[in-house]
């Protein structure tokens, strides 16, 4: 063996697994890409939450009453923000209740908050606001400013006359481009390539360990045949060409 061959490439092979490991990290961002950025519309009974989801989407995707507990189950409306899908949620209503149904659709809203990546706590400007949606970590939103002053801090809107929605939905587009990493490189777009890479990743880890040029040689081979998943076959041939290449061997 040549020397310095077995150092020279441990060293760019710890390079290439922190590399292929900071990909595998960035998946989530990628898959936030393809399925869609969910958005979670929290609050209590009336704040209008039905009614932003309409004006959001720019259909009548929920059915809006003046009648607290409406929304019993999940309604879900699609659309683009930034340029990436987006899943608009709207919830029952938070409070205490001894109706069943309602309480159902209460523990429901609060699992939608869990698995969202963004949450909009809605309060109306023309109730006091509660206690359990401001414990929300969520952006803030005022609705019904039409009717009175927003009683806090928060975007104020009014669902019904389109008042300061365009800036509810730079705040959304902000919060989607950064869940959905849209300033970083393009990353994995499929649970196979993050399975592949954990793979090679998992291979390389092996590497430092090995006791042996032979076992140290196998690592590499796994880490190649799991990339090879990824960008097609890697022959054993195209990895002693370039080891030919770097190094003066035989000469």
């Amino acid at each position: 063996m040549p020397p310095g061959l077995d150092d020279a490439v441990a060293a760019e092979a710890l390079v290439l697994r922190d590399e292929l490991a900071a990909e595998i990290a960035g998946a989530t961002r990628a898959e936030a890409l393809r399925e869609g950025v969910r958005v979670a519309i929290l609050g209590a009974p009336n704040a209008g939450k039905s009614s932003l989801l309409n004006a959001m989407a720019g259909r009548d995707a929920a059915i809006v009453s003046p009648q607290a507990g409406t929304t019993r189950d999940v309604v879900e409306a699609r659309m683009i923000l930034a340029g990436v899908p987006v899943v608009l949620a709207d919830t029952a209503g938070l409070r205490a209740t001894a109706d069943a149904i309602e309480a159902e659709g209460i523990r429901r809203a609060h699992a939608q908050a869990a698995m969202a990546e963004i949450t909009l706590a809605v309060f109306a400007a023309d109730a006091p606001p509660d206690a359990e949606t401001m414990a929300l970590d969520a952006i803030r939103v005022v609705n019904k400013c039409d009717l009175a002053p927003p009683p806090l801090e928060g975007l104020a809107v009014s669902a019904r006359t389109g008042a300061g929605l365009d800036a509810l939905r730079a705040t959304l587009e902000a919060a989607v481009r950064a869940r959905a990493g849209l300033a970083d490189q393009a990353s994995l777009t499929r649970p196979r390539h993050s399975a592949a890479l954990a793979d090679a990743v998992a291979a390389l880890d092996l590497l430092p360990e090995a006791p042996l040029p032979e076992l140290r040689a196998e690592a590499l081979r796994g880490a190649v045949l799991a990339l090879g998943r990824l960008t097609g076959r890697v022959g054993v041939e195209a990895v002693l060409d370039l080891v030919f290449s770097e190094f003066c061997i035989g000469k």
